[in-house]
């Protein structure tokens, strides 16, 4: 695949995603859906299909696509491939998937890094000791013997670890209250019972792989987040006591001093924090019957978005199904003796040449695959001949084979908008006759 198509193909997906990413984060804030664990499925699955629907167009199209998106009166697709050169000079896409792949590389070795460091901190720190009446209680009643650990390195309570975890609180864990430190303690109990330090890494993860991607971040934001209220709300539950729990969170909100890493599974940092507080403040609540009728609408009209973007978008799929690359061969200059019959045929009958050179091709526009009959399949060889100028425009143009009527406008549509070094008659440019063959073939 050249620039042009692999150009055109990044571009197609990234209209596609971004209006998936669009669409999927307003319909949360126009339903008012604000029930923490529907949000986290949510946001879970909308991260896929952002990522990987605008893909699957490769294999599945819109058997009626909707009208195209069009710039006056060109469709998207056509104004790409008039604007985009066929290739960009020093840049290469072997050379821009190594720098993906470089920076991708070191935010893996950066989050390796950050899981030394919180096992550092783990191995530094020092027993809860003596535990608290409340931390014991809380224990006890979700039957989880996990030890807790002090250590000064942090300034935010932590769980690490999935086989064999341990919860790190702060130095400042001593001066909470008995209420605001059981908050705490069951906060962190919950996180080890749902299990939530495998995701959090695997998360991160393809935070570190796919850094290039907006949406990646985006979402990845909303679900730590709605993961932290779902167990906010869970803690308060257990323990009956909000405003303690409220209290316990602000008062980490204002002794928080710096980022305890993104693997910190509990309280992030203090953007969400704040949030958390805030949410937690107005106590909102919604019915099964609520969450359910928003559930659908979400999935409809997630789903309508991903059909419309396939369909009024160029998908990419498209482009990587187009023409392949052209190749041009010259026609036989008729007025010629047999033994010239390879020499250009100029465009004047008094010119004779003792040395011609062939017109070169500086602004080629690949033609579009006509939509009917890439469905129907239609592939061939479309051979032109063409008239090109001494100027170096392309004037009058005659198919001579063409496997479909179809693919012979867009050929013709296409190559009329060619440029050209013009061919050279002993050293003056002058007007020939040359045939170019356009391969059209489904891959």
């Amino acid at each position: 695949m050249n620039f042009h198509h692999t150009a055109v193909g990044l571009l197609s997906y990234a209209l596609q995603s971004g209006l998936l990413l669009a669409v999927g984060l307003l319909l949360p804030r126009v339903l008012r859906l604000r029930h923490p664990k529907t949000l986290l499925v949510y946001w879970r699955v909308l991260l896929i299909v952002v990522l990987f629907l605008p893909l699957a167009a490769t294999i599945w199209q819109p058997e009626a696509p909707l009208p195209r998106l069009a710039i006056g009166s060109l469709t998207v697709e056509t104004v790409v491939s008039t604007t985009l050169p066929q290739g960009m000079p020093g840049i290469t896409w072997r050379g821009v998937s190594f720098a993906v792949a470089t920076v991708a590389l070191l935010a893996l070795v950066r989050l390796l890094i950050g899981l030394v460091y919180l096992n550092r901190c783990r191995r530094t720190a020092v027993a809860l000791a003596p535990t608290p009446t409340p931390v014991t209680h809380i224990q006890r009643r979700l039957g989880l013997r996990i030890p807790f650990l002090v250590s000064d390195r942090l300034s935010v309570p932590l769980t690490f670890g999935w086989l064999r975890p341990a919860i790190i609180v702060p130095r400042s864990f001593h001066d909470l209250t008995e209420d605001q430190q059981e908050g705490v303690a069951c906060h962190e109990l919950i996180h080890v019972r749902r299990r939530d330090w495998p995701m959090t890494v695997l998360e991160e993860i393809v935070r570190a792989i796919l850094w290039f991607h907006p949406a990646v971040w985006v979402l990845l934001s909303k679900i730590a987040l709605s993961r932290e209220q779902v167990v906010d709300a869970r803690a308060v539950s257990l323990t009956g006591k909000r405003r303690p729990y409220l209290d316990a969170l602000w008062h980490i909100v204002c002794t928080y001093q710096r980022h305890a890493n993104a693997l910190a599974v509990p309280l992030i940092g203090r953007k969400h924090l704040v949030e958390r507080v805030a949410w937690l403040k107005k106590e909102i609540t919604m019915s099964k019957a609520r969450i359910a009728i928003s559930v659908i609408i979400l999935a409809a009209v997630v789903a309508v978005t991903g059909v419309v973007g396939a369909s009024v978008f160029p998908s990419a799929s498209e482009a990587a199904l187009d023409v392949q690359p052209m190749t041009l061969q010259k026609s036989p200059a008729k007025n010629m003796s047999d033994g010239d019959d390879k020499k250009l045929k100029t465009t004047s009958k008094d010119t004779e040449c003792e040395e011609i050179t062939e017109p070169v091709a500086i602004n080629k526009i690949n033609p579009k695959y006509p939509e009917e009959a890439r469905k129907e399949k239609v592939m061939g060889v479309v051979t032109l001949e063409t008239v090109v100028t001494e100027n170096g425009e392309v004037g009058e143009i005659e198919v001579l084979q063409s496997p479909d009527e179809r693919l012979s406008k867009a050929s013709v549509e296409a190559v009329s908008q060619w440029t050209f070094e013009p061919a050279l008659c002993d050293g003056r440019p002058v007007g020939v006759y040359y045939n170019l063959t356009l391969k059209f073939n489904l891959k």
